[in-house]
C-alpha cells in the first residue's frame, strides 16, 4: 500500500472567470467587437501576450491581433508581427467558440483552428478569453 501524499496543484497563471455570453453573427465587425470586449473583460496574468488571429472560409478578410502588456490590453485589425502566437480559424467555428457554442479544444482536434508559436501563452490566452 502506498502511503505518499498527493502534492497539490500549483493554481494556473490565468484567473477564472464568468464566460459572458455574446452572441456573434459572422461578419468582421461583429466578431472584432465580440474578441475586443472578451479581451477587455479577462483577467490576464501574463507580462506580455500578442497573437493574431486569421480567419479563414466563407468571410476572408483582414487579420485582428489581442496584446496584453502589463496588463493593458489592446485590440485592433491589423497584422501583429511577432505575435507570441498565431491563431488560424474557420470563421464559422471561430464564432461558435466565441458564441459558446464549440469548446476551443474541441476545435482545435478537428483541425478547424489552429494554433502555431508558443503553445503555454496560447493557453494562458484561450483559458482566459474563450
Amino acid at each position: 500500500m502506498n502511503n505518499a501524499k498527493a502534492t497539490p496543484v500549483p493554481k494556473t497563471a490565468v484567473k477564472k472567470v464568468k464566460k459572458e455570453k455574446i452572441e456573434v453573427i459572422p461578419t468582421f465587425e461583429s466578431i472584432f467587437n465580440a474578441v475586443r470586449t472578451k479581451a477587455s473583460k479577462a483577467k490576464f496574468t501574463s507580462e506580455f501576450i500578442a497573437t493574431q488571429i486569421t480567419l479563414k472560409g466563407r468571410l476572408e478578410c483582414s487579420p485582428l491581433y489581442v496584446k496584453i502588456e502589463d496588463g493593458n490590453v489592446e485590440t485592433a485589425p491589423y497584422e501583429y508581427n511577432n505575435a507570441s502566437f498565431y491563431i488560424d480559424a474557420d470563421t464559422d467555428v471561430f464564432v461558435q467558440v466565441l458564441n459558446g457554442k464549440k469548446d476551443f479544444c474541441e476545435a482545435l482536434a478537428e483541425h478547424s483552428i489552429e494554433v502555431n508559436g508558443d503553445p503555454v501563452k496560447a493557453i494562458l490566452f484561450t483559458r482566459a478569453m474563450l
